[in-house]
């Protein structure tokens, strides 16, 4: 067992692109100042053994949803299928899926006395799974703006043609971090014998297991990129890159024979350098950083043992996430003195929260 290290207070310890934002601003004050659409990654088949649901909720998790369709329809949490988590606090609209043997006859009206709107629906040939959307677009109102108002512009019109540090954001991690606080009491926990099957004669529920994997991992490559944006090498090419290709998941090793193409095409936001996520790395696996990116990486984990061994023995396999976040379709309103409206779509996996923190301090 090993002492866990302290852990930071605040998300905002996590080095800012440009320095913290001089403008202040209330987000979230109402509903409806955040609104979230998902795009699906696929177009569905139109018949098949599940329906689609496009859903639009307020004030109630994705989960709770999936909870609520599952009673409508009298059947398992588990054959109710859904691509990502969305804000409670918020209008959000997105996918579900649903067996459809068992959605005959569910209609708007049945949904609508749950405190659901049922915007459309889609026969398809499978389940949805988590990732299986394409993009989220985002529309966000800032009240009360104060501070710095030609700070808050230079920031926005950075946006689309420098991007934003690809943090995961606060509710991944939890409140104060007590997400990763969890996880550390939970890996420490472990049988060094029982490899985390049953870490302290006690197995953990499989949805709350994910979540502090998923903490643990966040927050790993999150110290990663922080010391990469403190160094001001977040958006450029070291030694041992491993890049991905902006808007997929494919991953390649940068080539130093490549060097003067590569970093024309990460200037023009064609590629982006990656963090690790944390967990097993296998001798063979083609995307493993090398050079001046293993040794960054390797020191700024080297003092969360608890945490890599933790993931280690849970068997979560390693992998890489791309540090820089790009906007897409940005759509900028100032409203009044002290209102500013916000649009703009982010592929699956960012955060908006990592986008509205380069912008101003809520």
């Amino acid at each position: 067992m090993t002492d866990p290290v302290a852990l930071p207070t605040s998300f905002d310890q996590f080095a800012f692109r440009a320095g913290e934002p001089d403008c202040s601003a209330v987000i979230k004050q109402e509903f409806v100042d955040f609104q979230v659409d998902e795009e699906l990654g696929f177009k569905p088949t139109g018949s098949g053994a599940h329906r689609l649901l496009r859903i639009r909720k307020q004030d109630m998790s994705t989960t709770e949803v999936a909870r609520l369709l599952a009673d409508i329809l009298n059947t398992g949490r588990n054959q109710v299928g859904y691509s990502g988590m969305k804000d409670r606090r918020a209008v959000t609209s997105q996918w579900f899926s649903v067996p459809e043997s068992r959605a005959q006859g569910l209609d708007a009206s049945t949904l609508g006395e749950a405190g659901l709107d049922l915007l459309e629906t889609r026969g398809n040939d499978r389940k949805l799974r988590i990732g299986s959307h394409r993009a989220n677009r985002f529309r966000i109102r800032l009240r009360r703006l104060q501070g710095d108002r030609q700070d808050l512009v230079r920031r926005l019109d950075t946006l689309e043609t420098s991007g934003v540090p690809n943090y995961f954001g606060p509710q991944r991690l939890g409140r104060g971090f007590s997400n990763v606080r969890q996880a550390q009491e939970y890996f420490n926990s472990f049988d060094e014998l029982g490899g985390g099957a049953n870490p302290g004669g006690k197995k953990l529920p499989r949805k709350t297991r994910s979540m502090l994997l998923s903490a643990s991992r966040s927050f790993l490559f999150n110290r990663i990129l922080s010391r990469r944006v403190a160094a001001g090498s977040w958006d450029r090419l070291l030694d041992g890159e491993v890049l991905n290709l902006d808007g997929t998941r494919r991953f390649f090793k940068a080539d130093p024979a490549d060097r003067e193409v590569l970093e024309q095409r990460l200037a023009g936001m064609d590629i982006h350098p990656t963090g690790l996520l944390a967990g097993i790395v296998g001798s063979r696996d083609p995307y493993q950083a090398s050079g001046a990116v293993a040794q960054l990486e390797t020191a700024e984990l080297a003092g969360f043992v608890d945490l890599r061994r933790g993931l280690t023995l849970a068997g979560v396999q390693a992998s890489r996430r791309a540090l820089r976040l790009m906007p897409r379709e940005l759509d900028v309103r100032f409203d009044g003195e002290d209102s500013l409206v916000l649009g703009f779509t982010l592929g699956a996996g960012g955060y908006a929260t990592a986008v509205l923190r380069e912008l101003v301090r809520s």
